[in-house]
């Protein structure tokens, strides 16, 4: 009886997990095993096909669990190839929010025409640039001005992390029902409504996130929401140079995040993901505060610009070593790992430049040292450098770990560094083996490993090859 009753249990939470990451089609099988604290090989036995759980979602009316997170069950959003139209008009629209709205209005617009839909109060709510807080933007002041401790990377929530995120919810705000605002498997906020809305608002959410996004590039409103306090200039620099903090690309699952947020200066990371491949990249300039950031700008200029006129991944990183060397001050150089992933051949080139090395968990968990030659810093040594890269082949199930040595040298409260023994630490903490799952884990253990404040930054990367 009780290897049923368990049978049962994770066949709920998988249902309710399932219908917490409705919102997206391109969340995986494995993030709504990992958001329901279950294996793959127990959702497959549940659930053979992805198919199956659809249609389970499809005939249950509702449960409990699944009433505390959107008040309802629904399919995945899924239609097939000429059936995309919609029977009425939507009830907002990106195209018409950008063009009727003024930016700085758009979120209490959004709000509105929830609350108009709904029929019950609404407030919408941001994240935290430092992951810490979401942070209400708009609605009514019934609502908290802040609700502490989201699963999140920087601005934007672990999907993974929602189901759990929404029993501690209904802990604080019993009567509150919560709509993620989803845009490309991120999910960039939260519409919060006191009891179930009448009518759904899940398409104002979906297209407030489009619309937000878009904003941010007309108004500073929606940004300085997003932040509690001032930062630095450096910091400033920095948050617009980011990438999303988490991606899905062909063959794998990217996340990133650096601390501290309100105080960073030189570290960066990025990716693309173009024909060639996914381009990723971290790096850590020389220097402190703004100068660093300007360093760190002027290096990643240089590879965006590399990379969008064609070159290979030898020719960006000389491009990047001419720019730095430019700038005319030989106290100035970037330490880089830039790597590229092709999923057609599950192939991994990269090339290091005076940075730490990069690491892989393998399927059993074990985190080995990648080999590789370590060329100099960018913007050190002869005019002309060339650049050898390393290759190899990845496995899905197997995570790929880049870090500055914020991380590695990171001082813990027993007067020793963080490093290798605290990355497999925080590996054994993570909840599920996905990118943001990895990163999230990695994070937490870097700042509760002492007590003092960060005193460089530290900035951490995963592709997790599925």
């Amino acid at each position: 009886m009780s290897a049923r009753a368990d049978a049962l249990a994770s066949r709920e939470r998988i249902i309710v997990a399932a219908a917490t990451l409705v919102g997206d089609r391109r969340i995986s099988m494995a993030e709504i095993a990992a958001a329901a604290g279950v294996g793959r090989s127990t959702l497959y036995r549940h659930f053979p096909t992805r198919h199956a759980l659809e249609q389970a979602l499809a005939t249950l009316e509702t449960t409990p669990a699944a009433a505390a997170v959107s008040g309802r069950i629904e399919t995945l959003p899924f239609r097939a190839p000429g059936l995309l139209g919609r029977d009425e008009p939507l009830p907002v629209d990106v195209t018409r929010i950008l063009d009727e709205v003024p930016p700085h209005l758009l979120p209490d617009q959004l709000v509105a025409e929830a609350r108009r839909v709904g029929g019950v109060p609404v407030a919408l709510y941001v994240v935290d640039i430092d992951g810490s807080h979401l942070l209400r933007i708009a609605g009514s002041e019934e609502f908290p001005p802040s609700l502490d401790a989201p699963p999140a990377l920087g601005p934007e929530i672990v999907p993974e992390g929602l189901p759990d995120f929404y029993i501690q919810l209904q802990q604080r705000l019993p009567g509150c029902v919560a709509e993620p605002l989803w845009l490309r498997g991120r999910v960039t906020g939260l519409l919060l409504s006191v009891g179930t809305p009448v009518a759904p608002i899940a398409d104002i959410a979906k297209h407030g996130a489009a619309a937000l996004e878009l904003a941010r590039d007309y108004t500073d409103f929606i940004e300085a929401a997003r932040r509690r306090k001032p930062p630095t200039a450096a910091a400033e620099i920095q948050q617009n140079l980011f990438p999303p903090r988490i991606a899905r690309v062909a063959g794998a699952g990217l996340a990133g995040t650096l601390l501290p947020t309100y105080e960073v200066g030189g570290d960066w990371f990025d990716f693309a993901e173009n024909r060639d491949g996914s381009w990723l990249a971290i790096a850590d300039a020389s220097g402190t505060g703004a100068t660093a950031a300007g360093l760190g700008a002027a290096a990643l200029g240089a590879l965006r610009a590399a990379r969008r006129s064609g070159h290979d991944l030898e020719q960006a990183l000389a491009t990047m070593h001419e720019t730095v060397r430019q700038l005319g001050n030989p106290d100035f150089h970037v330490s880089l790992i830039a790597a590229r992933w092709r999923p057609p051949t599950a192939t991994l080139t990269w090339i290091n430049c005076g940075h730490p090395p990069p690491y892989l968990i393998d399927r059993d968990g074990n985190l080995h040292e990648l080999d590789g030659p370590t060329h100099p810093t960018l913007g050190t040594g002869d005019a002309t450098r060339t650049f050898t890269a390393t290759q190899r082949r990845l496995h899905p199930g197997e995570r790929l770990i880049l870090v500055t040595d914020g991380v590695t040298e990171r001082r813990t409260k027993h007067d020793g560094r963080f490093g290798t023994d605290g990355i497999n630490h925080a590996l054994e903490q993570a909840t599920s083996t996905t990118a943001a799952s990895t990163v999230l884990a990695i994070q937490h253990a870097l700042t509760n490993s002492s007590d003092e404040p960060l005193h460089d930054d530290a900035t951490i990367v995963v592709l997790a090859i599925t």
